[in-house]
């Protein structure tokens, strides 16, 4: 649910790829002329060259502040057409159902190395920014040529969280059909280095848009088979996963509590729906006016669910925490 620390996303390059320069002799005459410069003297020169330069304050509360980057250039702050590297954006209001291209343009003289996978989707809510997605990608390395461009086509998809579907993760390097999205403020961006710099200093380019859609609902999933209340304690079964050797499932408890007791993680509905047992359970505490959920189902997972020790949330104004247990134990 927090946004994932930043993937530094190396790999290898085409082993072999030196140029092999053969010796010669000169005479004492020829030793005086000027030297020709040699392919190695090129990439001497390309090598230590310094990276573009940006003009001005590229950054807006148009798009997130992109903490672990060495510069944020936000689409609304700049010239599009004189910055060495812009992510521009087709239109800056989205409908639902309507494909939207955000292309990143390397308008410099130098190679821009990046991931395509790894793209950020961000929603922005009372003033503060959310991460949405993607929760995981792979890692290859993409070059960007001077003079190139790359875009991505976002279609946002609705009904799905209102129909009790699962909100898949999206792992695609150009198309991008995205459902669990409220109506709302976001910002599409990416982030990448110049061949003269450095994987270590990043440059984040973001352009924030409007997606003109309906608020999400917070429902539980089709997944939740069997409910029954046990005094302020609903019991519910999910059908996710497949049965284990001990044929036990495991258990997620969610419980309210008191928001002074602990320092919690702020979460928004887009966040919440990508979270399948901590949807069920959210929607269902609401729905049932409970003080504690216990969702049981095959997580096939150590520890059970991916959660290793206590976790607090907010959401909406009330406190939860979250805490599991391995099928069988109590």
């Amino acid at each position: 649910m927090v946004q994932p620390s930043r993937r530094q996303f190396l790999s290898a390059l085409s082993a072999g790829g030196g140029t092999l320069i053969a010796g010669c002799t000169a005479s004492p005459d020829e030793a005086n002329d000027t030297p020709t410069a040699t392919a190695e003297d090129d990439r001497l020169t390309e090598s230590t060259q310094s990276a573009p330069e940006f003009p001005g304050d590229t950054t807006s509360d148009a798009c997130p502040p992109f903490d672990t980057a060495a510069q944020v250039v936000c689409y609304q702050a700049v010239d599009s057409e004189t910055m060495p590297l812009v992510l521009a954006p087709e239109t800056q209001t989205i409908q639902p159902g309507q494909p939207t291209a955000f292309t990143l343009r390397n308008q410099s003289e130098q190679q821009f190395q990046t991931n395509y996978y790894h793209w950020q989707l961000y929603k922005r809510v009372d003033g503060d920014w959310y991460f949405i997605l993607p929760q995981e990608y792979p890692e290859p390395l993409a070059l960007l040529e001077a003079g190139d461009e790359h875009s991505w086509t976002l279609t946002v998809r609705t009904g799905r969280v209102s129909d009790g579907a699962s909100i898949d993760n999206v792992m695609e390097p150009e198309a991008l059909t995205i459902a669990g999205l409220g109506g709302g403020d976001y910002a599409f961006g990416t982030d990448g280095w110049f061949e003269s710099g450095s994987y270590e200093d990043p440059i984040a380019l973001a352009t924030g848009f409007e997606l003109n859609a309906e608020p999400l609902q917070l429902t539980p999933t089709t997944a939740i088979a069997e409910t029954e209340l046990d005094g302020n304690t609903l019991i519910a079964r999910s059908t996710r996963g497949e049965a284990n050797d001990a044929d036990k499932r495991d258990t997620y408890i969610l419980e309210r509590i008191d928001g002074a007791e602990t320092a919690a993680q702020q979460v928004i509905i887009e966040q919440v729906v990508r979270n399948n047992q901590l949807r069920d359970a959210i929607a269902l505490i609401q729905e049932y006016d409970v003080t504690r959920v216990r969702l049981t189902e095959f997580s096939n997972s150590i520890p059970p669910f991916g959660v290793n020790e206590p976790q607090s949330y907010e959401f909406r104004g009330d406190y939860y925490r979250v805490t599991t247990t391995k099928g069988g134990s109590s």
